[in-house]
Formats: structure tokens, C-alpha cells, sequence
């Protein structure tokens, strides 16, 4: 008794389909999450933010060091000494000291240092919001690729269950004389072809999860997945952003934190040209101290002192040190005002890109709907005038080859289209 080709393919795709249905059920229940879920997820998990997070935390403290000089300095100070000689018993000091001393001017260079750190700490602040926004962003762009893999996969599979039902169709037919063994044969290529695309598919699906889950700052094989939320019907999310250019890129001007966070340098750069400009400034400090001293080998007899006095300290020449700090922090600003302008065009241009692109995937996604539409009416038509024996085989495996190729159009479409609006929000800086 010979096996047909569709029993073989049929116990080849189970044979696969098996093992993995048994290890799905022995592994842990996954986890569904919204994209603003994992987004969340990612935010407390992923090292990358955590350590964009510490640099923003360390230049704060940079900030508390700055304004140390404009504090005032308490000492406090104690001594005892005791001493034996020849010619006496003995003799002792002991003294007992507290001092304060604080800055009252120095032609305003601390000032300008407290600013130029504070301006460093907000341009730091940019960043980490920016390095947040790329977390986000490499989370949608995993999310949306781990939908696509799974639907890709769905598709496969319902198109393998339609290119089964299709032998079979044929093994009916022969068995009614109206068809061939070359016509089985025929129609069984579509079927191998889907079973090597779901292996494919599957492999695929398998690392677009574990990519998705790094993203979210999990091991590769946590049993975490994401919502399908891409439906091509569901409005976007987004519809309030800006479809010109002009209005795309002043938006992005004004949210995106890289840009904002390189106008802060330019203010930090600025403040400290100011700083090393006052590095020959005179300076005064006021000083003021209360003790008690006493010579008596008993400590006793304590005698208070008290002083208040102002130092004054007038550069006349520091070896062109000021000078030096003062051409190097311009040459600071100078580089500042070019990253701002590089800066400003970079947005510019992901602005334009991000826009082009959204703009094509929506028309993309218009066209393949249509061309869907199309191909499902080409198959209801090819198959009608097949069963009525007006056509043949070939044309209706060339009417469904066409139907398959619009479903992975739509599906290529509607995931594009959502990381498209995705990217075009990161561009704008309003994620």
C-alpha cells in the first residue's frame, strides 16, 4: 500500500509541531504585557538605563562640590603639651581652639563655577530622559518584531491547514477519476514549501522573543510576550503629532532632550569661560576664632581668646595660568556651539526620515489591504471555475500563491506602520 505525499507531510509537520506543543506546556505560564508594560519593565530592569541613571546621579554631586568654597569652613582645634628641663620641674601648655572662616568675594568665580555645574547637571538630565526615550523606543521596535514573528507564524500555519485541505480536495478527486497523481504532486509543492517557512517562521519567532525580552532587561528565556495590539483596524495611538516637517521639526526642537541637553552645555561652557576669567580676581575671606589656653601644668587657669580678622589676597602674576584656563574653556565653548549646530541637524534630518517613512507605511499599508482584497476575490473566483472544471490546477495554486503573498504584504505592512509611528515619535522626542 503507497503513502501519499499529504500523509507524509503530514506526519513530517506533527512529527516538528509535537515536541514544541510538549515543551510549551512544561514551561512556565507566559507573561502577556502591553507595550507600556514592558516599556515600565525595561525602565526598572535594564542596565543600560541603570547606568545612565548613576552618571546622572554622579554629576548631581558635582553640583553639592561646586557650592563647597561659598560654604563657611569650621575647624576645631586642641593641644596639650607637658616638658621637663634641668634647671625646672616642669612646664605645660594647653589650648583649646575653635575658628570659622568663610568667603566673601572673589569677583564671583565660585558663583560662576555653582553655575556652570548646575547647567552640566541639567544637560546630564537631558540625557538620561534621552537614554530613557531610546530604552523605549528599543522596546517598542522588540515588541512590534516579536508580534510580527508570532503572526507571521499563524499565518503559516493556517496556510499549511488550507494547502492540506487542498490535497485532500485532489485525493478526493482522484478517487472520482477527475484528477491525477501529477495533480496531487502538483499541489502538494505549495505545502512543502510552507512546511520549510513555518520551520523558518518558528526559529524566527524564538528569537525575536528572546530579543524582546533583553530588551526588557530579562534573561533570554523568560516566559514574557507581548499583547497584540497592532490590529491593522486600531486607530493610532499617536494621530496628534505633526504631519508637516516645518511643524515636525520646531516640535522636535523644543522636546527633544539630546538638543536640550546641548543648549545646557553651551550654558555650562559659558559659565565656565566666566570662571576662568576671575581666576586673578583679589579674594576675601573673613576670619574669626574663640579659645582658651592655659600654662599651668594642671590645665587649669584657663584664659579665653577671642580674634576677628579679613584676608585679602590680590593676584599679581600666576604664570599664565588664568590665561591658559581661560583660552581652554573658549575653545569648550566653541566646541559646544558646533555639537548644538550638529546637533540641530541631526534632528532635522531624523525628523525627515522619520516622517517620510511614517508617510510611506501608511500608504503602504492602504495598498496592500486593497491588493488583499483583490487576491481574496482572485482565489474565490479561480476556485468557483475550478470546481466547475473551466480551469485548471495551476492557475488556482497561482491564484492562492498570489493570496499568500498579500497576506504577508498586509502583515509586513501593519507592523512596519507601528514602528514606524514609533520611530517617528523618538525622532520628535515624545516617547
Amino acid at each position: 500500500m503507497k503513502t501519499s505525499h499529504t500523509a507524509i507531510a503530514l506526519a513530517a509537520w506533527l512529527s516538528f509541531i509535537t515536541p514544541l506543543a510538549v515543551q510549551a506546556q512544561a514551561a512556565a505560564p507566559v507573561q502577556h504585557v502591553t507595550l507600556a508594560q514592558a516599556i515600565a519593565i525595561a525602565a526598572a530592569q535594564s542596565p543600560v538605563l541603570a547606568a545612565a541613571r548613576d552618571d546622572y546621579r554622579t554629576v548631581q554631586e558635582e553640583v553639592a562640590q561646586a557650592r563647597t568654597p561659598a560654604l563657611p569652613s569650621i575647624g576645631l582645634s586642641g593641644q596639650n603639651t607637658h616638658g621637663s628641663f634641668a634647671a625646672q620641674s616642669g612646664s605645660a601648655s594647653t589650648l583649646l581652639n575653635a575658628s570659622i572662616r568663610q568667603l566673601i568675594f572673589d569677583g564671583g568665580r565660585v558663583l560662576a563655577q555653582i553655575h556652570a555645574a548646575q547647567d552640566s547637571a541639567d544637560a546630564a538630565g537631558e540625557t538620561y530622559q534621552r537614554s530613557a526615550q531610546q530604552l523605549s523606543f528599543n522596546v517598542a521596535q522588540a515588541y512590534y518584531n516579536a508580534l510580527e514573528a508570532r503572526a507571521n507564524v499563524e499565518l503559516i500555519q493556517n496556510i499549511l491547514k488550507q494547502n492540506i485541505a487542498q490535497e485532500a480536495l485532489i485525493r478526493a478527486q482522484m478517487r472520482a477519476g477527475v484528477a491525477t497523481r501529477v495533480d496531487l504532486a502538483t499541489a502538494h509543492l505549495p505545502t512543502a514549501r510552507a512546511q520549510v517557512q513555518l520551520v523558518q517562521a518558528q526559529g524566527q519567532e524564538i528569537a525575536a522573543d528572546a530579543a524582546f525580552a533583553n530588551q526588557l532587561g530579562l534573561h533570554a528565556d523568560a516566559a514574557v510576550a507581548p499583547v497584540d495590539d497592532a490590529s491593522a483596524s486600531a486607530p493610532s495611538a499617536h494621530s496628534d503629532e505633526p504631519a508637516d516637517y516645518e511643524s515636525a521639526v520646531k516640535r522636535a526642537l523644543l522636546l527633544r532632550p539630546d538638543y536640550l541637553a546641548a543648549e545646557r552645555s553651551i550654558a555650562a561652557a559659558q559659565a565656565n569661560v566666566q570662571a576662568a576669567r576671575r581666576g586673578i580676581a583679589p579674594t576675601v575671606d573673613v576670619i574669626t576664632s574663640t579659645g582658651f589656653s592655659s600654662t599651668l601644668v594642671t590645665g587649669g587657669g584657663l584664659q579665653q581668646n577671642n580674634t576677628i580678622g579679613a584676608t585679602v589676597s590680590i593676584p599679581i602674576f600666576d604664570q599664565g595660568v588664568t590665561h591658559t584656563q581661560t583660552a581652554q574653556a573658549q575653545i569648550a565653548l566653541d566646541r559646544s556651539n558646533a555639537l548644538l549646530k550638529e546637533q540641530q541637524l541631526g534632528v532635522e534630518v531624523q525628523v525627515r526620515q522619520a516622517l517620510a517613512t511614517l508617510t510611506s507605511a501608511q500608504a503602504a499599508l492602504a495598498e496592500t489591504q486593497s491588493e488583499l482584497a483583490n487576491a481574496q476575490q482572485v482565489v474565490n473566483d479561480t476556485q468557483d471555475q475550478y470546481r466547475a472544471g473551466v480551469t485548471q490546477l495551476l492557475q488556482l495554486l497561482n491564484a492562492q500563491s498570489g493570496l499568500t503573498q498579500a497576506q504577508n504584504d498586509r502583515l509586513t505592512a501593519v507592523y512596519a506602520l507601528r514602528q514606524a509611528e514609533e520611530g517617528y515619535r523618538f525622532a520628535l522626542g515624545d516617547l
